[in-house]
């Protein structure tokens, strides 16, 4: 009785056959790749390093925000939060609202709130009982803007007060209310209150301040006193100035309305542009969203260099600005910085690699094929270059050079710095194996039929390098973005406004940005990602260009 042969078996065998077939069908880099794919390891390395290389490459329509765009009220802004859910609790289209400069009034400490924009408000005027409404867009309302009045004063315990100001000419603040702005039940919150000195008093307020008793607490009082609306688009660029005037002038001649409006003529205003209401009470207000867009139009760039648009993948409209990452000291977009930088970061590899290697390759081929006296000049050189610690020849290096160039002239200088340290290694290298490939049959046949010697080092010597040269690459990159990073986070490499990964962790150097701005270190996340991609890959190939896993 026959007995049958196990499945299991059955599949190594047919297995067996198939990796036989591909040995003797598929050449040798087909068979490269073969053993490339069993590396899950290493391909999803090729992967990601492709999808950085992408990002780099279109860095300009991937990012938020010009990397260049500074705003100085948003130095060290978190990252921004994302709205999925409605003030009903629905699901909804995801949004943000403007981030603002909020300072706690006791300690005077500034932190980052979601402010308000306003989309319309609506008011009654309590003298005639007018109700009007303003909303952006609609009737020609361009801005909306509300006039608070604030008095401050110091209290003791006992309620004596001393004000700080005149107290019958009360201090007028103009909030623009689709900007950022914060509202509490009708009332202005003033997120940009500075500190109260008591170090310039007039003599009757420095008398009336003697006489409250300690312990004393300064005291703001915010009061809405006016709303008004920017109706119509050809206003003036010194609009704000003359609407300034104007409140002073209503607060002066106790809301004389007709002469404030000549004070605007004589601005050549028409004063028909303001639409006014006097001493409101506000009855309601609209929150304006600003959700997440997808093919915006923002600010210009060229497309790989070559091709003028103003796309965008994604952003929000102004005032609002969407910071997934955070922004820097500068209020520049950490993320937009990020894409920027990889440019830099990841292609400085590569070129570093290019010089690199074309010159260990030459001299290195000469050296190894040549021998006599150019072998001994070529090798002490190298052997003198070798001995000298590669940071502090790199850091030297850099030191001697001009620091006041141009950021794409330092680009240049940083390849070329990378390169010449990095060459000597590959060249010894690439020696010894000449050394041993020109003594191989085929190169004694080349000689033998009289093929120079240009022709039997580049056709018959250095190709059978590539194998070492490949792998060598692909280990090597990682210490080019790793010493540009050095550089650049020591100040003696890319400089701005130009954005490195390693210029960029040079911010977080400082005890605020480790302890309050965190998202400065996610470059080096992306550092990191990378640099472990290559090494990996490098192992990869490395196994798959063994002989033993291509199945000879």
């Amino acid at each position: 009785m026959a007995v049958k042969e196990p499945k299991k078996n059955t599949q190594a065998q047919e297995t067996k056959k198939d990796d036989i077939f591909e040995v003797q069908y598929l050449n040798r880099w087909q068979l490269v790749w073969r053993a490339l794919k069993k590396h899950k390891l290493g391909l999803f390395s090729l992967w990601v390093l492709i999808i950085m290389y992408l990002i780099a490459l279109f860095a300009d329509f991937l990012a938020p925000h010009d990397p260049y765009e500074q705003v100085q009220n948003l130095s060290y802004a978190p990252p921004s939060n994302i709205h999925w859910i409605d003030e009903d609790g629905k699901l909804t289209r995801p949004y943000v609202y403007p981030m603002v400069l909020e300072r706690d009034p006791a300690s005077f400490r500034t932190t980052f709130a979601e402010g308000f924009s306003l989309s319309s408000i609506t008011a009654r005027d309590e003298a005639t009982g007018e109700i009007k409404t303003f909303t952006i867009g609609e009737n020609n309302v361009r801005d909306i803007y509300m006039v608070i009045k604030i008095t401050r004063y110091v209290e003791d315990a006992d309620g004596n007060r001393a004000y700080l100001g005149n107290p019958e000419f009360k201090t007028v603040q103009t909030i623009k209310l689709t900007d950022s702005s914060l509202l509490d039940e009708g009332k202005a919150i003033d997120i940009n209150t500075s500190k109260n000195s008591l170090t310039a008093l007039s003599p009757t307020r420095y008398r009336s301040l003697q006489k409250i008793g300690t312990p004393v607490r300064i005291v703001t009082e915010k009061e809405l006193y006016r709303v008004f609306a920017v109706v119509r688009d050809e206003v003036k660029e010194f609009i704000e100035e003359a609407m300034t005037l104007y409140n002073e002038t209503l607060d002066e001649v106790e809301g004389d309305v007709e002469l404030a409006k000549e004070l605007l003529v004589e601005f050549e205003i028409d004063p028909e542009l303001l639409e006014v209401v006097i001493t409101p009470k506000v009855i309601s207000y609209e929150s304006r969203k600003f959700p997440l867009k997808f093919f915006v139009r923002s600010w210009k760039y060229k497309l790989l260099w070559l091709i003028p648009m103003d796309l965008h993948l994604i952003g929000v409209d102004s005032p609002a600005r969407i910071y997934f990452f955070g922004a820097d000291k500068f209020g520049r977009d950490v993320l937009s910085r990020i894409l920027f930088g990889s440019r830099i970061s990841m292609s400085i590899g590569l070129l570093g690699i290019l010089i690199t290697f074309t010159l260990g390759l030459f001299i290195g081929g000469v050296a190894g094929y040549y021998g006599g006296w150019s072998d001994e000049v070529l090798m002490r050189t190298t052997e003198i270059l070798m001995s000298i610690p590669g940071f502090y020849l790199l850091i030297s290096l850099r030191a001697i050079l001009p620091t006041n160039i141009p950021p794409h002239w330092t680009y240049v200088l940083i390849v070329v710095i990378l390169s010449f340290i990095g060459w000597p290694g590959m060249s010894r290298v690439i020696r010894g194996m000449v050394l041993s490939l020109k003594e191989r049959e085929f190169v004694q046949a080349a000689i033998a039929m009289g093929y120079p010697a240009r022709r039997i080092i580049w056709r018959h010597i250095i190709p059978n390098t590539a194998t070492y040269i490949i792998v060598s690459a692909t280990l090597s990159i990682p210490g080019y973005i790793l010493g540009e990073a050095g550089l650049s986070f020591l100040g003696l490499g890319i400089t701005e406004p130009s954005a490195s990964w390693g210029l960029m962790l040079s911010q977080a150097q400082n005890i605020r940005a480790m302890t309050e701005a965190p998202w400065l270190l996610i470059p080096g996340i992306f550092i990191f990602i990378v640099v472990m991609a290559f090494n990996l890959l490098g192992d990869a190939v490395r196994d798959a260009l063994d002989p033993r896993s291509l199945g000879f």
